[in-house]
């Protein structure tokens, strides 16, 4: 099976003494010291100042492209810097076994999973967007917020290989479930950055049996088969395009057209639900973004490559030991 590698959309976080006060003092850009002011931003000099003032600038131009289906606005991240990492274009190591027998029932209209998940967060300054994304279907299964700095430091090529902050594949999240621990949040919380393995912890929180990896050159109804396998597994995991237009940084609300991106996938999120027109997509770019974290993407016309290459667990052993 040809599935394209996850590579991640990860952002630069700033801190220092450049406020919007100095802004206004210093500069006659009252939009950018605006926008520094509203979003409480602070940054450590004039001339990273005047970097992220790029980044600002540009989301600008998406806001124009607002329509009454779809609203673009500034937001939290709009200063941040989007790096794709294109070095790891290759397939994955790892697949997992699809599920070809999925249930023949009437599928119901709507569905909708966010009150199965715990709160959205942030991947930060890391590209580890694949983490996130696997580890939010971990956690519909064991209904806890689980690591994904655990995961990430300790994947191997021995219990599902990734590169940490540099991107990966989903199905490493999930094939690392199989073998390693998975442990709650609080046990190694995030800390956007690749850290030497630490062995000493507690048995798993939630060990995954069999999961499951389709796309869309062997099949090309794997998006029809979203829906089928949300009602009867669970969230799924699935890679989509951002970095063709970037536009996706500035969503505020609405449905997000398939007409706004491209299909060269480069970011990991997750779908959590449906309703006729849309899917209900899950990311990992903090609550402040889009809404409450959470995005709603058109159906049915592989919108951003989002039926390109899908992953999702089929089979856990819950719950061993916390």
């Amino acid at each position: 099976m040809k599935l394209i590698l996850v590579i991640c959309l990860f952002f630069i976080r700033v801190h220092g003494d450049f406020t919007a006060k100095n802004c206004y003092e210093s500069t006659n850009d009252d939009d950018m010291c605006l926008y520094m002011s509203s979003f409480n931003k602070v940054y450590a000099h004039k001339d990273e100042y005047l970097e992220r003032k790029k980044s600002v600038t540009q989301k600008m131009h998406h806001l124009q492209k607002s329509s009454p289906l779809t609203k673009y606005a500034l937001n939290a991240i709009s200063d941040r810097t989007f790096h794709p990492n294109t070095k790891l274009k290759s397939k994955s190591p790892v697949v997992g076994t699809h599920v070809k027998r999925l249930n023949s029932y009437s599928l119901p209209l709507t569905l909708d999973l966010r009150d199965k998940l715990p709160s959205i967060k942030d991947q930060g300054n890391c590209g580890s967007c694949y983490i996130f994304a696997g580890v939010a279907v971990l956690e519909y299964y064991a209904g806890v917020s689980i690591s994904e700095q655990k995961i990430m430091d300790c994947s191997s090529s021995e219990n599902g290989p990734s590169y940490g902050c540099d991107g990966g594949w989903p199905e490493n999240v999930f094939e690392y479930a199989k073998k390693a621990p998975v442990v709650l949040e609080k046990t190694q919380p995030y800390q956007e950055q690749n850290n030497p393995c630490n062995q000493t912890c507690s048995g798993s929180v939630v060990q995954v049996k069999r999961y499951g990896s389709l796309d869309m050159e062997k099949d090309p109804d794997s998006e029809l088969r979203i829906p089928y396998i949300l009602n009867q597994y669970g969230p799924v995991v699935v890679a989509i395009d951002v970095g063709t237009t970037e536009l996706l940084m500035s969503y505020q609300e609405g449905v997000f057209p398939g007409i706004a991106c491209g299909k060269e996938v480069d970011h990991a999120v997750t779908i959590v639900g449906y309703t006729e027109d849309y899917w209900i997509v899950r990311n990992s770019w903090s609550e402040e973004w889009g809404d409450n974290g959470y995005f709603y993407l058109e159906r049915g016309v592989n919108a951003c490559g989002v039926a390109e290459t899908i992953s999702y667990i089929s089979s856990v052993k819950n719950s061993l030991q916390i």
